[in-house]
């Protein structure tokens, strides 16, 4: 159990049940003594008016029945005493009828309160005394029966059992219920965020519990941090790309300077022919500059992303790529899923399709094709999204040779179309990112280039 709200929940009825428990057992046992105290001090004044009822005669005790209540005299009334003199037993009540109580031998002063069974089976609370009157050695044992009272306990505790009962699943459910809109306001800190991840805001807001607000404190000092280290990155990468963008333009005077005396560089003039393979590559310095400043525009500030809404932005992206091809006057279908909703960084997405739609109208002859759907994979019984994003073209055939090669970085299987060869490269790298998989192979359907890209969007 990983859930703080159900950990606290748990604890916290254990506790209040353990509570219940506990009140319970200390009020029966409060509720048994405070009915023998109470019945005791009762069954005390009737053995303190018995004794001063007993009238002794030499050695003999004698008890008037005018003095004697009449519910000692009823048989199994409930009410009973046995009289001892020097322990040896001298009168019993009526009410015992043939039967008489235990009476131990006790010492002036002495007091034994105990439990005892009676006549029909009656439960007995029993008080014992020892007296001196008259030089005598009076012992009495006096007993009530305890059916009746036990009787109106039981009934007392059925209702305190159910009153109990019903207190505690009301505490039960107060409980569930403050916890889980305490719990409510974490909701707040979710909400801020997706909303980060989203791009609309730039940290966490304060108004939380106190008990998480050092937390998120530091998460906002950490996307601070992140936030400007992100900002020198970009700007030392812009800074980097421009230094560099005017020691290749005096490359590329000085290249133009060193031309043969008929004005062109030529392969015949061994210094020409240098020259042509030095102003090669800074075209190919200058390309990789300018992808890179290009991408630091698009980037933006701040760490704050957007997620890529592929219904409106893949239109988008055709678009583009049709305008830059217009000469060849490709045909690009495109199917995406219409339920399908934004997923994964804008960023990352766009230059991942840019560059396969780029590298397939590259190689195409006339039609290029781009599919986005979504499937379901079961994994270890565990069912989870996928996404899947289709590109081919009616290109040239490849060779197998060539398709093993084609996603290393630099890679370019015709050195005739213009390019740097790093497109299907950063498309691995993106893949990596996103733990998905990609899969190169021939298209059946177009006879050309196939990728088909997989990635979770759960």
């Amino acid at each position: 159990m990983n859930s703080l709200e159900h950990r606290l929940h748990l604890g916290i009825s254990l506790s209040l049940v353990l509570l219940f428990i506990l009140l319970w057992f200390l009020g029966q046992r409060s509720m048994n003594d405070l009915t023998h105290e109470f019945v005791g001090s009762r069954i005390e004044h009737d053995i303190e008016s018995l004794l001063a009822a007993i009238e002794v005669d030499a050695d003999k005790i004698t008890l008037p029945k005018d003095k004697m209540p009449a519910v000692y005299q009823q048989p199994f009334s409930g009410h009973y005493f046995v009289i001892a003199v020097n322990n040896i037993l001298t009168i019993n009540s009526r009410s015992l009828w043939d039967q008489t109580l235990i009476l131990p031998k006790l010492k002036a002063g002495e007091r034994i309160l105990k439990i005892s069974e009676g006549p029909d089976n009656q439960k007995l609370l029993q008080i014992n005394m020892g007296f001196i009157k008259n030089n005598l050695h009076i012992s009495i044992a006096l007993a009530e029966d305890l059916t009746q009272i036990d009787s109106e306990k039981l009934k007392f505790k059925k209702y305190f059992f159910i009153l109990s009962l019903l207190g505690l699943i009301i505490l039960l459910l107060l409980q569930s219920l403050i916890l889980r809109l305490s719990f409510k306001r974490l909701e707040s800190v979710c909400s801020d965020i997706e909303n980060i991840e989203e791009g609309e805001l730039v940290k966490l807001s304060e108004n939380v519990p106190t008990e998480i607000l050092p937390l998120v404190q530091e998460v906002n000092h950490l996307l601070g941090l992140l936030e400007k280290r992100l900002d020198r990155s970009r700007n030392a990468l812009g800074n980097l790309s421009h230094a560099l963008k005017g020691p290749l333009n005096l490359l590329f005077q000085y290249s133009d300077k060193t031309q043969d005396q008929k004005g062109r560089n030529s392969y015949d003039n061994p210094f020409g022919q240098y020259n042509i393979e030095a102003k090669e590559q800074l075209e190919r310095i200058n390309q990789l500059i300018t992808r890179e400043l290009k991408r630091a525009r698009l980037a933006g500030k701040g760490i704050s992303t957007q997620r890529f809404n592929a219904i409106k932005e893949v239109p988008d992206l055709v678009y583009v790529v049709n305008k830059i091809y217009a000469h060849r006057e490709l045909s690009i279908n495109q199917q995406i899923d219409n339920t399908l909703q934004p997923f994964a960084d804008r960023e990352d997405m766009l230059e991942l399709i840019g560059n396969l739609l780029d590298n397939a109208c590259k190689w195409a002859d006339s039609k290029v094709n781009i599919f986005i759907q979504r499937t379901s994979e079961s994994d270890k019984n565990i069912e989870s999204e996928k996404l899947k994003i289709i590109v081919e073209d009616d290109g040239q055939p490849i060779s197998d040779e060539q398709l093993a090669s084609i996603t290393q970085r630099g890679t370019r299987l015709d050195e005739s179309v213009d390019g740097h060869g790093l497109g299907l490269s950063i498309v691995n790298d993106i893949v990596k990112l996103y733990a998905g998989t990609i899969v190169i192979k021939a298209s059946s359907s177009l006879g050309g280039l196939y990728v088909c890209i997989t990635i979770d969007i759960n």
